[in-house]
């Protein structure tokens, strides 16, 4: 293992993260310091500078905190290195799985919004500025995204402006 050189500080701005950040990941036992001075200040090697690297990307990817560990901690307990490679395997393997019904779900959701995107263009261009914005949704009822946004609260839409009368007194 390398030598501690590295202030969290210095982890903050070699990733981007901020040391609150590094801070927490210590708190969840993703990356514990490699050196405690005396005063409290914590030093970390060029391995956790990778791991925090590594941490933030899984992040990035949408790992809940309970699966990087998972991934951090596949070498505990192995007594070979074919018992490692077979982990190691059976974590990737999950792992593209998850991402390709991620990759899938984002396309999908993608051609909606392009989609919605072109049909509330082309609403725009007849300008039916009187209407509620539920006409929006009404008249692109087809589509999920536009639907659900136009209802607005409740799916209601606002009662017209009405003449007020003033009561008579």
């Amino acid at each position: 293992m390398g030598r501690p050189e590295y202030s969290s500080g210095d982890l903050a701005r070699a990733t981007g993260a901020t040391v609150r950040t590094i801070r927490f990941y210590e708190e969840q036992g993703l990356l514990p310091p490699s050196l405690v001075s005396g005063g409290g200040h914590r030093r970390y090697t060029a391995e956790d500078l990778d791991k925090l690297r590594l941490i933030a990307d899984l992040r990035e990817v949408g790992l809940p905190l309970s699966e990087i560990r998972a991934v951090l901690e596949l070498r505990g307990g192995c007594r070979t290195a074919t018992e490692f490679a077979e982990r190691f395997e059976r974590a990737l393997t999950a792992q593209l799985e998850k991402a390709q019904r991620r990759i899938e779900r984002l396309r999908r959701v993608k051609a909606e919004i392009e989609e919605a995107l072109q049909a509330v263009q082309s609403k725009l261009a007849c300008r039916d500025r009187g209407d509620c914005p539920c006409a929006v949704g009404k008249s692109l009822a087809s589509m999920r995204i536009v639907k659900v946004l136009s209802q607005g609260s409740g799916g209601l839409c606002p009662p017209r402006a009405r003449s007020r009368r003033v009561p008579e007194s």
